[in-house]
């Protein structure tokens, strides 16, 4: 979250200090990433829900809530661990039925006679309300404005985090301090933080809502502007020796001769235009961005020769441990083909070898050194340090930060990315970095058959997953959480956890995995490789694979859910597939319930352009729209979204320039704790 460093104490605080958060709340939290009080306060809704006051505004709402009485007895049905309960309840002076999926504990709560608040989607032909969400108590049944609905786990319900999310702020609203200067609120018109967090957890109205969200966010934003132009400013008062630009050529040219495939033009225009970059005096950010398989890492290899032949060293930094291996395996092919030495830094390797490693950079015997953000952490000394290529760059700033400021202030920075993004965005969320496009693609990729099915369809894609497995092949089986929602049902719904349970009766014969981004890095590491190397069959997996290793023969993916992902999303995750010679199909189980969300799926059946992909993207993603994933490729945020608060973020941009341009932020107290917060390096997630 982008807050940290705002309110230290709050960062530093248990959140069993919170009444009623005990130990068994407290391990709840930690999985949503919760773990102290300031963590609670700033996890925001991802939508809000409107009670409806009768059941023709039900009929009207689709998904919404509406509070009821139970009016008759119960029936229950029970087979397993699934169950169905049909309730009679009235709502105003209307009789409908209630219909309960795999919730079975209600049938001791459903009284006839007792009030309760349900959420669901109506069936105005059945006169049925299919329900997600059950609650009784008191002060949800009171409340009748807006209603916060958060991301849960199974085994922690909506009401109860409401219910903890009431408890600290009025416990610890009262210890928030505001970072934002008096005058700058005014200028802006901005409430104090307080009251923006009251109205983001529990608005009156939607007006309220919206000037609580612009609020946190206008300070998110802020914060990431003044950090980022801030290290931009640092970084260009550097001089530095000058490297010929005849010399990177010649090392470049001399790389690309012995490549076993020529460069596209858009390769070699990019290749020339980061040459003449590195000759200059001041350091280079570039941005290299292309779709999934267009040959990025071809020009950054390039670049890495050219810099090596001219005296420089290179820190290739890749967002996994696996992804860091395979780029390995391939610049000690292509690199060591022109003489040039190349090692890598990863976790469990032996004391010796990572000695051996930061002996031969220290001395400069060593050309290149590949492995993820841990590179910036790691005890390693670089001679010469010239260039740092950021792989997937979004996804750690802080480390190529920390990384020039302690290893090389002079190096230049060559961030790559498969999610395009429009230059003047670009801009807007990374300063002066100047962007460099590859539309192109190598010639022989196959395009990757797409088509929607619906979630009751999901036989037609398991049969296909069968075919392909019994030729060989292997699959990707995508779902969009690791746990179950409670208070969601459906095959769309379900979590990576109770996938894999299913698949491994579904798909018996073939050997099953499951990854997911709360498994220990070396877990997740050795299931990809066992995965790359066929011992595994089938991966079932959260999009913890988005950005990861190459495996040729992964020629078939089923996203379930498709319709909670963005479309940059779920480009990305079809980019898994068609690497090999095998034609390769993705199915895209989705039952969506939004205009935007079926525009998606159909873009995605459409086309496999990712320019136009990141566009429609663009496009779609209106006030009204919050997906369940973050855009991939874009910095992240705790409230605030790049895209659909992009006025808002270009605003914080022209305020933090005026601020750095300026002496009262650096000079008046009022300023003193934006200060400190800025100057700190306690944000985990700004980029670089």
């Amino acid at each position: 979250m982008n807050m940290h460093g705002a309110y230290p104490d709050l960062f530093q605080t248990d959140v069993t200090r919170i009444p009623g958060v005990g130990p068994k709340r407290a391990v709840r939290l930690a999985r949503l990433g919760i773990d102290n009080v300031a963590g609670l306060l700033f996890y925001a809704p991802f939508r809000y829900e409107e009670t409806a006051s009768s059941v023709d505004a039900l009929a009207a709402e689709g998904q919404t809530s509406v509070v009821a009485v139970v009016s008759g007895p119960l029936t229950v049905r029970l087979w397993g661990k699934r169950s169905t309960i049909y309730a009679p309840v009235r709502v105003g002076g209307r009789e409908l039925r209630a219909l309960f999926f795999n919730q079975p504990y209600l049938r001791h709560q459903l009284s006839v006679g007792r009030q309760v608040r349900i959420t669901g989607r109506y069936d105005p032909k059945a006169n049925t309300l299919v329900v997600s969400r059950c609650d009784w108590r008191r002060d949800e049944l009171a409340n009748t404005g807006l209603i916060p609905v958060y991301h849960v786990t199974e085994d922690l319900p909506v009401s109860a985090l409401r219910s903890m999310v009431a408890s600290a702020l009025r416990t610890f609203g009262p210890q928030l301090s505001d970072d934002l200067p008096g005058g700058l609120r005014e200028r802006f018109k901005l409430a104090p933080l307080r009251a923006a967090l009251d109205q983001l957890h529990f608005p009156a109205d939607a007006e309220a809502l919206r000037q609580a969200r612009r609020r946190i966010v206008f300070e998110e934003f802020l914060k990431f502007q003044l950090r980022m132009q801030g290290f931009r400013k640092w970084r260009q008062n550097v001089s530095r020796p000058l490297l010929h630009e005849d010399a990177l050529r010649r090392g470049a040219r001399a790389f690309v001769e012995q490549l076993p495939f020529p460069l596209t033009r858009d390769q070699d225009n990019a290749m020339n235009a980061i040459l003449a970059d590195l000759a200059q005096e001041r350091p280079m950010h570039r941005l290299l961005q292309g779709d999934v398989g267009c040959g990025k890492t071809a020009v950054a290899l390039a670049a890495a020769a050219a810099v090596a032949r001219a005296g420089g060293q290179i820190a290739y930094m890749a967002p996994t441990g696996i992804l860091a291996a395979q780029q390995l395996e391939e610049a000690r092919r292509l690199l060591g083909a022109a003489g040039l030495r190349v090692d890598g830094v990863f976790g469990g390797q032996s004391t010796a070898q990572r000695q051996s490693v930061a002996s031969q950079l220290a001395d400069g015997t060593l050309d290149m050194v590949i492995g993820t953000h841990a590179l910036a952490a790691q005890a390693l000394q670089f001679a010469r340090l010239r260039l740092v290529i950021a792989d997937e760059q979004h996804r750690f700033g802080v480390g190529v930060r920390k990384m020039l400021r302690e290893k090389g202030r002079e190096a230049d920075v060559l961030q790559l990315s498969a999610t395009p993004i429009p230059r003047t965005l670009a801009l807007t969320l990374h300063g002066d970095i100047k962007v460099t496009t590859i539309r192109e693609s190598p010639p022989g990729r196959k395009p990757v058959r797409t088509q929607w099915l619906r979630p009751n369809e999901e036989a037609v894609a398991l049969k296909l997953v069968r075919r392909e497995l019994s030729r060989g092949h292997q699959a990707f089986l995508i779902a969009p959480r690791i746990d179950s929602d409670p208070e969601e049902a459906g095959v769309g719904a379900q979590s990576v956890r109770t996938l894999h349970e299913r698949m491994t009766e579904e798909l018996a014969g073939w050997r099953i995995a499951l990854i997911h981004g709360a498994m220990p890095e070396m877990d997740r590491d050795r299931i990809m490789q066992m995965f790359a190397q066929g011992e595994i069959h089938v991966l079932v997996a959260t999009t913890i694979v988005e950005v990861g290793v190459s495996v040729p023969n992964a020629n078939v993916m089923v996203v379930y859910g498709a319709e909670r992902f963005g479309l940059a999303t779920l480009h990305q995750l079809r980019g898994r597939i068609g690497r090999g010679v095998a034609a390769a199909e993705c199915v895209l189980l989705a039952d969506p319930k939004t205009a935007a969300a079926t525009a998606r799926l159909r873009t995605m059946v459409d086309t496999q352009d990712g320019f136009l992909i990141a566009q429609r993207d663009l496009m779609t993603r209106g006030p009204g729209e919050i997906l369940g994933e973050r855009q991939s490729g874009l910095p992240q945020f705790a409230v605030g979204d790049p895209i659909r608060d992009l006025k808002i973020m270009e605003a914080a941009r022209d305020v933090a320039r005026e601020l750095l341009d300026g002496d009262d932020f650096w000079l008046l107290p009022e300023y003193g704790r934006l200060r400190a917060a800025v100057l700190s390096e306690y944000d985990q997630h700004s980029d670089s």
